[in-house]
């Protein structure tokens, strides 16, 4: 028992040393641009590359955000072409190889959190809590991990925020999909400063033993994007009118 308080007493001092998760994404709101910066993008085009680490196999991919609107798209050879989306109510996916398939429950509202360009300032709408749960490190560097409870879904994401300069480092998360939950996190790194805010120029995500590298070669905010960009795939309507 004499070691048990000990460890209780030792935790609790720990606890109480590290810093609140809603300052960290406060400070992490401020390192990124601020929320005015923040508050005056509307939409974002992302264009680049995509490699699949370990199987020779890359491609281009563009990005698309608009509110709570997204779209994606990427091209592997001896794939083929693979698109996901949201157009603020239907979550889908829809590729050569498994045809379309429209995203429910968690997994859709996984995709809606995802969709929304500046997260940082208006986390309260998707998450109902955020906690510091440990002092880590991503790529040797120090972090502090924030561990944030969506108001859709019963899993928790992590959040990554580097201790020196409070930018998004890493989220962490487990992925509901048509396979079961997969376990992924999502590096960010080589971020540039594009109309007043820090912007991850390179993604690393990592699932089932895979690993996808994103270098975006060039990134627009409140770019012109076509009003039909987010609107559905003919095989995702049809599958959406079932």
């Amino acid at each position: 028992m004499k070691f048990l308080s000990t460890f209780l007493i030792g935790w609790l001092a720990l606890a109480a040393n590290l810093p609140s998760g809603e300052s960290l994404l406060q400070k992490s709101l401020e390192s990124t641009g601020g929320a005015v910066a923040l508050g005056k993008i509307k939409n974002a085009v992302m264009i680049g590359t995509v490699d699949m680490t370990g199987h020779n196999l890359s491609g281009p991919m563009a990005v698309y955000q608009s509110g709570e609107k997204s779209y994606t798209v990427i091209e592997l050879a001896g794939i083929g072409k693979i698109e996901e989306g949201f157009d603020g109510t239907v979550a889908w996916e829809m590729s050569a190889l498994q045809g379309a398939r429209i995203k429910d429950g968690d997994e859709r509202a996984a995709v809606k959190r995802a969709s929304k360009i500046t997260l940082l300032g208006s986390w309260r709408d998707y998450y109902k809590s955020a906690r510091t749960v440990a002092s880590d490190d991503v790529n040797g560097k120090p972090a502090w991990k924030v561990e944030l409870m969506p108001k859709e879904g019963s899993k928790p994401e992590y959040f990554y925020f580097d201790k020196q300069s409070g930018l998004l480092a890493r989220v962490s998360m487990v992925v509901p999909t048509a396979l079961g939950d997969i376990p992924a996190d999502i590096a960010m790194s080589d971020y540039r400063v594009l109309d007043g805010v820090q912007t991850p120029y390179v993604m690393t995500q990592k699932a089932m033993s895979q690993v996808l590298e994103m270098h975006f070669d060039k990134i627009t905010y409140n770019a012109e994007i076509a009003p039909d960009r987010f609107d559905l795939p003919s095989d995702v309507k049809a599958l959406n009118k079932k």
